[in-house]
């Protein structure tokens, strides 16, 4: 192993240690900041159950799928998901829906 190999391999080793000592929590916040300081954009594309496109947008973060329950803890209508705009606006939706890092819509009009 190369001389200055070494103390690169016990910083990873620290970082993965780190990481997995962290609350899920915290893993997805660590997360969001790389996403965030690697400029990755997410869009969403939101469908109809007949495929027909009902919103396509950009995404602040990340797409968060929960569950609605009752007070008893009977689910009630099911899971949905939920999202922040690149305005701060909530969107939620129980729509079937597809994530990417890329605009579909503009790779539809290129030629």
């Amino acid at each position: 192993m190369p001389r200055n190999a070494k103390p690169l391999l016990v910083v990873l080793v620290l970082l993965a240690l780190l990481l997995v000592g962290c609350r899920n929590e915290t893993q997805n916040q660590i997360r969001r900041s790389i996403q965030d300081f690697t400029n990755t954009r997410m869009y969403i594309t939101v469908f109809a159950y007949g495929g027909d496109v009902v919103f396509e947008g950009v995404v602040d973060g990340k797409v968060t799928r929960a569950s609605a329950t009752l007070d008893g803890g009977d689910p009630s209508s099911g899971s949905y998901i939920y999202w922040y705009d690149d305005r701060g606006r909530y969107h939620q939706t129980d729509l079937p829906y597809l994530v990417t890092t890329y605009d579909r819509a503009a790779e539809e009009v290129a030629p």
